[in-house]
C-alpha cells in the first residue's frame, strides 16, 4: 500500500506538526546562510592549480595590478597574495631551490624543478603541444638537456659584439643561466619565455 504524503513527511522529518516543520525549515535556512558566509568573498573556492598560479604571476609580471587580477579570478586581493606566496613554495625537496616555468604568453607549458647541487631536474608538462614544451618529446631530461635548453633561450656565444651585450647586461662572462635570469629567455620569433621562481623561506 502506497504511503500517504503525510506519512512521507513523518518518515523524513520525524513529525507532522506544522510548528516543528517550520522550525526545521528555519534551522535549515540558517545553516545555508552560515555555510555561504565561509566561502571566499567573491563566492568561489580559494583553490588554484599550478597553471593558474603561473598565470597570476605572468599577469603580475606584465604590469597588471593585484586588484585587477583579483577581479579577473573573481576572488579577493588577499587570495591572490596567498596564491603568489604559495607559488614560491613549490617543492618539499630541500635541494630544489629554483623552479622555471616555461611559458607561452601567460600559459604554463612546462614546470622545471632544479637541483643544482646534484645537477638534476624534474619536469611536468602542462600542454599536449610538443613544440611548446621545454624539452619537446623528452619526458625525463638530463642535466645536459637542461643546459642545452638554456643555451637555446640565449643569444649565441659566438654572436658579434657578445662582450658588449654582456657588459650591457652587467654580466662578467657568458653564462646561459645568468643570461636567462636577465632576459627571461625571451627570443625573437616566438612568445615563449621563462618565469624563474626562487624558493622562499618556509
Amino acid at each position: 500500500m502506497a504511503e500517504t504524503f503525510e506519512q512521507q513527511i513523518l518518515n523524513v522529518f520525524g513529525t507532522t506538526d506544522i510548528k516543528k516543520l517550520r522550525r526545521i525549515s528555519d534551522d535549515a535556512a540558517k545553516y545555508r546562510k552560515a555555510t555561504t558566509s565561509i566561502k571566499s568573498p567573491a563566492g568561489r573556492k580559494n583553490s588554484f592549480t599550478n597553471t593558474q598560479r603561473a598565470q597570476i604571476l605572468a599577469l603580475q609580471a606584465s604590469g597588471m595590478d593585484i586588484a585587477k587580477i583579483a577581479r579577473t579570478y573573481n576572488v579577493s586581493r588577499q587570495t591572490i597574495y596567498n596564491q603568489i606566496n604559495q607559488a614560491h613554495h613549490f617543492s618539499n625537496d630541500p635541494d630544489v631551490q629554483m623552479r622555471m616555468n616555461f611559458m607561452n604568453r601567460d600559459q604554463l607549458c612546462t614546470a622545471i624543478d632544479i637541483d643544482f647541487k646534484h645537477e638534476k631536474i624534474k619536469i611536468c608538462n602542462y600542454t599536449n603541444q610538443i613544440p611548446l614544451r621545454a624539452f619537446g618529446i623528452i619526458e625525463n631530461p638530463t642535466w645536459n638537456d637542461f643546459e642545452r635548453f638554456l643555451e637555446d633561450r640565449c643569444f649565441p656565444k659566438s654572436r658579434d659584439h657578445a662582450k658588449t651585450i654582456l657588459k650591457e647586461m652587467q654580466l662578467p662572462f657568458y653564462d646561459p643561466l645568468l643570461i636567462v635570469e636577465k632576459t627571461h629567455g625571451r627570443m625573437a620569433g616566438d612568445h615563449q619565455w621563462i618565469m624563474i621562481l626562487k624558493k622562499e623561506d618556509q
